[in-house]
């Protein structure tokens, strides 16, 4: 099922960001030898696999689910270790990951093609969908398990083999991941697991000529390398970052909008691409919000992920814990104040790469904080004279993943969803979390390829479309 390092590979490791002196996985770096082998193994893995019955790969997908499912608090430890976020929210993964296999389960036996009327005589068209081939599935560390899972699962349903690239920082899941699949009954060859960040080895995978398609779900700086070097015969399905806002307006529940905010904002460490980075409030309740926001904040607790009530974990690397150490303290330099911090759990290694959720007022415009992708636990607060304002305010960003509004008011939010632009709105909810059946993509920088990931439609991405002309007259 994997690909087999070469003798050369260096010998790599992952760690627990709550202590990085311990040690999680050990893995062999894969070289541009390896990927080259592993993209011809799957080529050759995903003839036998694309014949197979729908019925077939639909029972593999479903047994993948089940091993998830059963060994939910095994991965979930797993997770918690490797990337930090506290062992509730792991399990939560754990079981969307399983539902993302059961929804590829049913998108096996919904490969389907389309009718057509008769346009000349004794002529009947039709369509076909047909596997690509080889999809590579690249993916990143926050959610190491469900992004693999919402990737590869309906890759495999549509009868492609896959070259499977998870994020160094998470490598031990990602095997994890794959050993699963084996013991599922996936044939032999359909899942190459290809480990590492070597640049060399990258090129050589995303620009072999057997690749038909990559998804990738990360930076918008690999994005772009990814579009240099990728081979141009390849499909492109990149999610990328998100500049996230949430709107609330002077008729919101505020308290509960205070708890979706705080939710979007600092669940997950920060660590997501849908966070919320900034709260447009209307100017009227601004202070009020703002108070009922800090108490959110000052309610958290940062500690080791399996410690009995943390609700925020570290950030996962030390480069996370640099990046995000500097802005907060430029940001106070530049003049931005500090309403709230939450609370550190005692028992926790001072090595460990912690990071204080925090509030701030009076961030000076312009600022990265505001103006820029945050992906850490930080909100800023910034006052709004109306929903007008708060949508310009939202469309002037180049990134256009989600928003959220918060209103009594269907006018106001219909009005709001229609003129967003982004992927994604929430009315009353936090920008974080979707489901595994709706499409899932951003829009302008926020994505790259015109394939949104999730739901039925992840079938557009892994599959092409033959016409077929049948002519039944007589000859």
């Amino acid at each position: 099922m994997h690909s087999v390092p070469t003798a050369t590979a260096l010998a790599r490791e992952s760690v627990d960001p709550a202590s990085p002196a311990n040690v999680v996985f050990r893995y062999a770096e894969a070289t541009a030898a390896d990927a080259r082998s592993a993209v011809a193994a799957a080529a050759t893995a995903a003839v036998g696999w694309a014949a197979s019955p729908a019925q077939r790969r639909a029972t593999v997908l479903t047994a993948i689910a089940d091993l998830i499912e059963r060994r939910a608090d095994d991965v979930a430890a797993l997770i918690s270790r490797e990337e930090g976020k506290p062992l509730a929210a792991a399990r939560g993964e754990a079981g969307k990951s399983a539902e993302q296999f059961r929804l590829a389960a049913q998108l096996a036996y919904l490969v389907e093609g389309t009718t057509y009327p008769q346009e000349a005589g004794s002529t009947f068209a039709y369509t076909l969908r047909s596997p690509l081939g080889v999809v590579v599935a690249i993916t990143p560390w926050n959610f190491p398990l469900s992004l693999a899972a919402r990737k590869i699962a309906p890759a495999l349903a549509a009868g492609n083999a896959v070259v499977f690239k998870p994020s160094p920082v998470t490598a031990g899941v990602g095997s994890w991941l794959a050993d699963v699949a084996a013991e599922a009954g996936l044939p032999d060859g359909v899942l190459q697991l290809m480990q590492g960040q070597d640049p060399e080895a990258m090129t050589a995978l995303i620009s072999a000529p057997e690749v038909a398609g990559i998804s990738f779900t990360g930076s918008d700086a690999v994005g772009a390398v990814i579009r240099r070097h990728a081979n141009g015969r390849a499909r492109l399905q990149l999610e990328l970052g998100g500049h996230n806002a949430a709107v609330v307006c002077a008729d919101a529940d505020l308290d509960a909008a205070a708890a979706k905010v705080a939710g979007g904002a600092f669940d997950l460490t920060g660590q997501a691409c849908t966070s919320t980075d900034r709260v447009l409030v209307a100017a009227s309740i601004a202070a009020e919000f703002t108070e009922m926001l800090a108490a959110k904040v000052r309610a958290l607790r940062v500690g080791r992920g399996d410690r009995a009530g943390v609700t925020t974990g570290p950030v996962a690397t030390q480069a996370q814990f640099e990046r995000l150490t500097r802005l907060k303290e430029s940001a106070i330099d530049a003049g931005a104040r500090v309403v709230a911090e939450a609370a550190l759990d005692d028992e926790r290694d001072p090595a460990g790469w912690w990071v204080i959720p925090t509030l701030f007022a009076d961030v000076p415009a312009g600022y990265p904080l505001v103006e820029g992708e945050v992906f850490g636990p930080y909100l800023s607060v910034l006052p709004v004279d109306s929903v007008e304002e708060a949508l310009r305010v939202v469309n002037s960003s180049a990134h256009g993943l989600v928003t959220a509004v918060h209103t009594r008011d269907l006018g106001v939010a219909h009005r709001f969803a229609q003129q967003a632009a982004c992927g994604i709105v929430k009315i009353n909810d936090r920008t974080t979390g979707n489901g595994v059946a709706p499409p899932f993509g951003g829009w302008k920088a926020s994505s790259g390829g015109a394939f949104p990931e999730g739901g039925r439609q992840a079938l557009d991405f892994v599959t092409d479309t033959k016409t077929v002309y049948l002519n039944y007259g007589e000859h």
